[in-house]
């Protein structure tokens, strides 16, 4: 904090101490090290060379310290291995939180970092090495390894309408398009061979572009328009009665897909890949 303010009373106020206890402090580092960190010129103190140099040293001294306590407390804690797990939005909001309950309760030992990624981003990052695994809509790009573990159907979706299905009129699914915004680029896989069946059928469809199908979902909901998502967004709402599923027989829907991607085949991957490979998804 000296070398970043250059001056001891606003250390000495942060850190709620006297400033002779900050020039005392100073001093026994630099009787320490053998040479002066700061210059008085006036009343104002400036870093030495040696100063400027010692800092950078001091920060990387710290950080490893705190990586160091904090693999200790790992420890402590019962982890002894960590694995960085980049995943797309869509899954954080639908098979995340199953798939790691029981993963958690087969590798005990293992910790997790999450990090909640677009789908585009996340295979660059798998190849710099910054996460171990990507759980991702989109195939992993080249020098990374990619397994697709999951293959779903999409839906058109529109706002239930409050009938029941024996009582209910029949939604024309062509009707419901030419009536209401659709809302498309939720998903970053399917989109454009979709939008391209859709215009060829329909050319005078309205599409409004969302790019989380999260959003979309409530956008839905709230009546706003319709759209085409894959079935693991929508199954809790089709069961409560609260979203409608419309066939749209003139065209084939394409399917959406979930990859996993990674670089390395340590144990640590080759564990969790098997383990989320061998999961059953309904």
């Amino acid at each position: 904090m000296a070398a970043e303010y250059e001056n001891f009373r606003i250390v000495a106020e942060k850190l709620f101490v006297s400033q002779p206890a900050i020039t005392f402090q100073i001093k026994q580092l630099e009787k320490e090290l053998g040479v002066k960190l700061f210059s008085k010129i006036g009343r104002n103190i400036y870093l030495t060379e040696f100063g400027r140099l010692f800092y950078q040293e001091a920060k990387q001294m710290i950080s490893q310290y705190d990586k160091s306590i904090e693999t200790v407390n790992q420890y402590k804690q019962g982890y002894n291995k960590t694995i960085r797990i980049a995943i797309s939005p869509m899954y954080a909001d639908t098979i995340l939180p199953s798939i790691l309950h029981k993963y958690t309760k087969h590798f005990p030992d293992v910790e997790l970092s999450i990090q909640v990624l677009e789908s585009a981003e996340i295979s660059p990052l798998i190849k710099n090495g910054e996460f171990d695994i990507g759980l991702s809509c989109l195939p992993g790009l080249t020098n990374v390894k990619t397994v697709k573990f999951h293959t779903e159907p999409v839906s058109l979706v529109c706002k239930h309408d409050g009938y029941d299905a024996e009582s209910g009129p029949i939604i024309d699914a062509l009707e419901l398009l030419e009536n209401n915004i659709v809302f498309s680029d939720n998903h970053p896989a399917y989109w454009d061979s979709l939008k391209e069946l859709l215009k060829y059928k329909l050319p005078s469809l309205k599409f409004m572009k969302v790019n989380q199908t999260y959003a979309t979902k409530r956008f839905v909901l709230e009546g706003i328009g319709v759209s085409f998502l894959p079935k693991s967004i929508i199954n809790r709402e089709l069961l409560e009665g609260r979203l409608m599923e419309v066939s749209v027989p003139f065209i084939e829907i394409p399917t959406a897909s979930m990859y996993i991607i990674y670089k390395f085949e340590h144990q640590l991957e080759s564990d969790f890949v098997s383990f989320i490979s061998n999961y059953h998804y309904s």
